[in-house]
């Protein structure tokens, strides 16, 4: 059943199924029954006290999971947790003998050098060498003793290589010693030359210092490099696919490097020349040793012969920050060969501290505080030369050449604050979604352990989103993948930066993808748009329609909620709220009056089930004016000689002479006066203007003109709305010229006008006979005096027929010009309207 020893106030102990009498299954005697040990919390640290109370070698291992198979009967012990100087397992804390939550699959077991062991030393791979030979435990002498001892000795305790080896005076009694002579091929010391020497004087015993089981080959720095594990006689790369950060932080801790800065997959530092080792490491990266960790093996047992893991530690790197609430906050120390120096604040810049952020990827320099801001450091002080901290090259070059020492004292140190990029991911914007933290050259995500509001709105601060609107957790916008960067982080809210919240730590959490933390933020929420119909600048009682609108854009949160819409103005004299199941309101305002001028916006609120009321950004501006837009009036006149109205440039009228001038004009605009003004300064009348619907008129009568009466004429409209008087621009001027009769002049004027009778028959007769073609098209005109109709044939597209006249009543006249479509007259405009319902012709 294999071998047992029982010391004086200690149970026997045995191991069980090993190989030899140093490994096996950890079997305990209690009431006269051998029972297991369970391998909950089971460790290197508790196979030291196995082994030494089995006389055995230094601990090589500690398996669990039955690893030499299960045991029967009692589970004796559980949850053991030795310190390693222990002389029993009964001496480690532990719950009473039985107690325990365990099966057999879960039996604890020992691997223990049978015939080496190493004292006293700083962990399993260094110490005093002794060696057991003849039943008995005794030191190796130095002499003779060489690089192929230490390599046997080391690759005994798979240990990795030697890395130095020495030799110290005894202190034990022991009167007699071991000399070995190896090749240096051996697997054991056993296969060794071993003599026993009497001890002299001189004689020293000999030390090694192994290398270890883990390693980091062909970095720049023993802190960085590939990632070897020591394993049957054979250093053996690991999978690129096998690790993660939390891996890589252990393997830092346990070579004594620091903490994980980032972890290489492509062979950044060479492929190796061992085999690859086809296991899946999976740590919690809360242990102390690689070992410590779960390895399972990959299903298809093979790796990318490519991807080759690889680790930097923060030991390795040429900076570093002290005492801050995180490696990105804190005192800046720099390194020079393996001695941290600290750095004075003399020419400390916000640009220098971002070399230092930039290579501890920490993202970007918030503040460059000096004054020990971060406590005295101790140690040598270096000047922040520009020579050295002009960039990330740079300050790696000085780290081996050395920094120029600084006459500042310790109360001058210089630290920085870093602040990590952030990114949100899954939304619907860059202003919602999961949260992501660049650290270390990869994104991670946060957990939502005590996600809140506080800790949203320094997140959407950062990000310069606004505020906080919801903090959802429970992955909300999907899970991510890679590292969980931070967890439990506590914000008050006012802190410029994520990573400057309380934290367990970078890479420190207990949590899956399914807590990734999340955020939607004001910047989210697309402001409501304005728009104004007809147009911005609308006529006084004119209907207006101003629609508030929100984006079909938005999260997918708010997409499908009803909400309230409401219409400022600037002055502050409206404020209307309309709800809406859509994604518009209109505000109607039937007849628009100076009241309305001024700039609007919208605003829109909606509630959200267990958040309360979302109040969206205020939106753009839009500016409104209501004004009073009046048509440039028309002018033209009436003679008693012709009948006709003419709308002419310039007139010479006979002194005496009865005529009128007609003033009218299109407008919305009733109850309005017209205004004859004669010579741009005199205001002759303003009679009521008088009509129907769009259109108004006015008749300025001249019973008898004089002379005096001679000059240059226009119209204008005029009408008072809220007290306030409104002009339209002077129609187009008339010249009017008042002339003395004679008699040859009033037969001059008779001959003239039976000319023009005569030429008006003959035209109407040719027009009458072309009728047909024409479809018999009639204008009729209309003056106050009588009607007169005349036939027209050569407008009939629409053209103005101007005819040269040389009495003394007019120069030329304008007839209305009717559009013929179809064999159809039709209106060419509302002036033409006017002229087919026999109202006087106007000259637009």
């Amino acid at each position: 059943d294999g071998a047992y020893v029982s010391c004086a106030g200690n149970p026997p102990i045995r191991l069980v199924n090993g190989t030899d009498r140093c490994s096996g299954r950890v079997e305990i005697l209690h009431n006269d029954q051998w029972g297991t040990v369970c391998d909950d919390a089971w460790d290197i640290k508790d196979a030291q006290v196995v082994c030494r109370a089995m006389n055995c070698g230094t601990a090589k291992a500690a398996k669990s999971s039955a690893f030499f198979g299960p045991g029967q009967g009692e589970i004796w012990l559980d949850d053991v947790a030795c310190t390693g100087n222990e002389t029993s397992l009964l001496h480690c804390p532990r719950p009473p003998f039985g107690e325990n939550n365990c099966g057999h699959g879960e039996d604890a077991g020992v691997i223990c050098a049978a015939f080496i062991r190493l004292i006293n030393g700083s962990d399993q791979c260094s110490g005093r060498v002794e060696i057991y030979h003849n039943d008995h435990w005794s030191p190796a002498f130095k002499s003779n003793f060489g690089q192929n001892e230490a390599a046997v000795v080391c690759r005994e305790m798979d240990c990795g290589d030697p890395v130095r080896f020495s030799g110290l005076l005894g202190q034990r009694e022991d009167v007699r010693g071991l000399q070995m002579s190896c090749r240096g091929r051996e697997s054991s010391v056993t296969e060794c030359t071993i003599r026993e020497h009497p001890r002299t004087n001189n004689d020293q015993e000999v030390s090694v210092e192994c290398s270890g089981i883990l390693r980091l080959a062909d970095g720049p720095h023993r802190c960085a490099g590939r990632v070897e594990f020591y394993s049957e006689g054979l250093w053996r790369t690991v999978c690129g696919k096998s690790g993660d950060i939390n891996d890589a932080m252990v393997v830092c801790r346990q070579l004594n490097c620091g903490r994980a800065h980032k972890i290489t997959t492509m062979s950044e530092y060479g492929r190796g020349s061992g085999e690859p080792w086809i296991v899946q490491i999976q740590c919690s990266g809360r242990e102390s040793v690689i070992s410590q960790c779960p390895l399972r093996p990959y299903i298809d047992r093979s790796c990318n012969t490519t991807s080759v893991a690889g680790v930097v530690c923060t030991g390795s790197l040429e900076v570093r920050l002290s005492n801050g609430k995180d490696e990105c906050s804190g005192r800046v120390e720099v390194r020079q060969g393996e001695t941290w120096k600290t750095v004075c604040d003399a020419d400390w810049t916000q640009s220098k501290a971002e070399v230092v952020c930039e290579l501890l990827d920490c993202g970007k320099a918030l503040n460059a505080p000096g004054g020990a801001h971060f406590g005295q450091g101790n140690g040598s002080v270096v000047e922040a030369s520009n020579s050295c901290f002009g960039n990330a090259t740079s300050l790696q070059q000085c780290s081996v050449k050395g920094f120029r020492a600084s006459q500042c004292g310790h109360e001058r140190d210089a630290g920085v604050d870093c602040a990590a990029q952030l990114q949100l991911v899954g939304g619907s914007g860059q202003c919602s979604g999961r949260v992501e933290v660049y650290y270390k050259s990869q994104w991670g995500t946060v957990c939502d352990d005590n996600w809140e509001m506080s800790d949203a709105d320094v997140v959407c601060r950062q990000t310069g989103c606004g505020h906080a609107v919801v903090a959802p957790g429970s992955a909300h916008f999907g899970r991510g993948s890679g590292p969980i960067w931070l967890d439990n982080v506590e914000c008050t809210g006012q802190e410029s930066a994520l990573t400057h919240c309380t934290h367990r730590g970078f890479g420190e959490n207990n949590c899956g993808h399914g807590e990734d933390a999340s955020v939607i933020c004001s910047g989210d929420l697309q402001k409501p748009q304005i728009s104004l119909s007809p147009s911005q600048v609308v006529n006084w009682g004119e209907k207006v329609e101003i629609t508030c609108s929100r984006s079909t854009n938005s999260t997918q949160l708010y997409s499908t909620l009803s909400g309230t819409f409401v219409l400022k103005n600037r002055q502050g004299s409206m404020n209307m709220k309309k709800f809406s199941t859509q994604t518009d309101a209109t505000f109607i305002f039937p007849k628009a009056d100076f009241s309305l001028n001024g700039s609007y916006f919208c605003e829109y609120q909606t509630e959200v089930p267990e958040q309360g009321i979302i109040y969206y950004p205020q939106g753009n501006t839009a500016d409104l004016s209501v004004i009073v837009k009046l048509e440039k009036p028309s002018i033209s006149l009436t003679s008693a000689h012709s009948m006709v109205i003419y709308s002419p440039v310039k007139i010479s009228v006979p002194r005496g002479s009865a005529f009128s001038i007609t003033c009218s004009t299109h407008s919305t605009f009733p109850d309005g006066l017209f205004y004859l003004i004669k010579s741009k300064t005199n205001i002759t009348k303003s009679p009521q203007a008088f009509g129907h619907s769009i259109f108004y008129m006015a008749y300025f009568e001249f019973p008898e003109i004089d002379v005096e009466d001679s000059g240059e004429y226009a119209c204008v409209y005029g009408i008072n709305i809220s007290s306030a008087s409104f002009k339209s621009l002077p129609s187009k001027s008339l010249q009017v010229t008042v002339i003395a009769t004679s008699s040859s002049s009033v037969v001059a004027g008779v001959v003239s006008f039976l000319v023009i009778v005569l030429v008006v028959l003959v035209i109407g007769y040719w027009v009458w006979r072309k009728k047909w073609r024409v479809a018999g098209t009639m204008v009729q005109f209309s003056s106050k005096f009588q009607e007169r109709t005349k036939d027209k044939d050569d407008q009939s597209n629409g053209a103005v027929d101007e005819r040269e006249r040389t009495n003394q009543i007019y120069e030329h006249q304008q007839l209305c010009s009717p559009v013929i479509t179809n064999n159809e007259v039709q209106s060419e405009d509302l002036a033409g309207q006017v002229c087919n319902e026999l109202e006087p012709l106007i000259d637009p």
